[in-house]
């Protein structure tokens, strides 16, 4: 692993941060993220924020409500502590936000994070309560003497932001090393496209990876022929963001770095859970049978005695898809799944929510409506119950309640209502 501290970006870094814009964050009005409930909405591509105290009853409404929040393709939130933080997906801007009184959002700070790892894309996650990791994978291509691309070189870049501070530091490129599977099919094999959905377990930092057929570059990577067998997981020692390796499984096939919910979630033991992203409609060939699963991590590495077959414990007739989950705790999630049978998996009402138990591998699909959660990006548990926003298109959304303490398909109870028919809630944070 080669780990980069360039004087140039150093120079480059101090001039970026005295340049960070701050706004007025001595409003008397201003609350903490952590005190309120927050919503994400869409409505026709645009991204707002709104306010509620409760989640249960009464309801909570977009319209001359919230804060527009900035968003070129997307925005990705994260809370934490007395802020939400919101990545501008598409330019790169990372802005420090706070819930007021009156339930609209100031910006506090802003800073460009993605040009600390090269792109006005890159992926963020919460590593620790003061730390944002940024990411992003860069395509090198090498070429022959005639000129034809004969491979590519694919070097995840690292930044972390300090956090509520907004300084960017910890600056790491590690080029990831294309498997011996990898390179077999496709163009010229399947080259890691993407690094997302870290998560820290002792010492060790876990990257999923999407692999695909890198080939075409003007096709976005999620639609990119995807490779068609085995999982495979970056691993570094952590913190020193060393020892870089590639643990691989042959047991399932997919991406392993979510979408925008998160793939993989540490338990109270210490263990990894991974789910993979193993859908027909995004180039995943399933001729030999609809697999999703939940694989387990342990030490740096696939453990192979865990395998939870999670569309087999649900036994539905449809094809189950699945491109992350929420860990609610002793053992207990919940996952956003596609049902093939119900539609296409990005514009149609094909999306259900299954619980899952990993550690008595059993899965039970419950009783709520079906909706579109392809890009659904956050849940919170509250007093062991879990709440999420459930916004069918054309009908009516809700916060729902799911009892983690039930297996019950309706152990699940309708809450705040929510505007419904072309607005979608895609996370609540708090």
């Amino acid at each position: 692993m080669k780990q980069i501290f360039k004087i140039a970006m150093a120079m480059y870094m101090a001039m970026f941060l005295i340049a960070c814009s701050e706004d007025d964050d001595s409003n008397e009005d201003v609350i903490a993220a952590d005190g309120i409930y927050n919503f994400l909405g869409t409505i026709d591509g645009a991204y707002y924020l709104a306010a509620s105290e409760t989640l249960t009853e009464g309801s909570l409404t977009f319209v001359n409500n919230g804060t527009q929040i900035d968003a070129d393709q997307a925005a990705r939130i994260i809370a934490s502590g007395d802020y939400l933080y919101s990545l501008d997906y598409g330019t790169g801007l990372l802005s420090q936000l706070q819930p007021t009184a009156t339930g609209e959002y100031v910006k506090i700070k802003e800073i460009n994070a993605g040009l600390s790892v090269g792109t006005n894309t890159p992926r963020y996650a919460l590593a620790d309560e003061s730390t944002i990791i940024v990411m992003n994978v860069e395509t090198t291509p090498v070429t022959d003497d005639a000129g034809d691309v004969t491979d590519y070189i694919c070097t995840l870049r690292l930044s972390s932001v300090a956090i509520p501070e907004m300084t960017i530091g910890n600056l790491t490129e590690f080029v990831i090393p294309q498997t011996e599977n990898a390179k077999k099919g496709a163009t010229i094999g399947y080259h890691p496209m993407r690094a997302s959905s870290p998560v820290i377990s002792g010492d060790k930092i876990y990257f999923g990876l999407m692999h695909t057929d890198i080939f075409d570059p003007t096709v976005p990577p999620p639609f990119r022929a995807p490779k068609q067998s085995g999982l495979e997981t970056l691993v570094f020692d952590y913190p020193s963001m060393t020892n870089g390796t590639i643990t691989e499984s042959s047991a399932a096939t997919g991406h392993t770095g979510g979408y925008r919910a998160p793939a993989m979630h540490v338990d109270e033991n210490g263990d990894v859970y991974q789910n993979n992203w193993f859908m027909s409609a995004t180039g995943f060939d399933l001729s030999n049978g609809d697999k999703t699963v939940i694989m387990r991590l342990r030490d740096g590495a696939y453990d192979s005695s865990y395998e939870f077959d999670v569309s087999a414990a649900l036994g539905l007739e449809s094809n189950v898809a699945a491109v992350g989950w929420f860990y609610v705790g002793n053992g207990i999630g919940y996952m956003p799944i596609q049902l093939e049978d119900e539609g296409n998996y990005y514009t149609d009402n094909s999306w259900s929510v299954a619980r899952i138990d990993i550690y008595n591998q059993t899965a039970v699909k419950l009783d709520v409506p079906l909706s579109q959660l392809f890009t659904y990006e956050n849940g919170i548990t509250v007093d062991d119950n879990f709440y999420m926003a459930i916004s069918p298109t054309g009908g009516d959304a809700a916060v729902y309640e799911f009892d983690a303490s039930s297996a019950a398909a309706d152990a699940v109870t309708e809450g705040l209502g929510l505007d419904g028919n072309n607005i979608h809630v895609e996370g609540i944070y708090h």
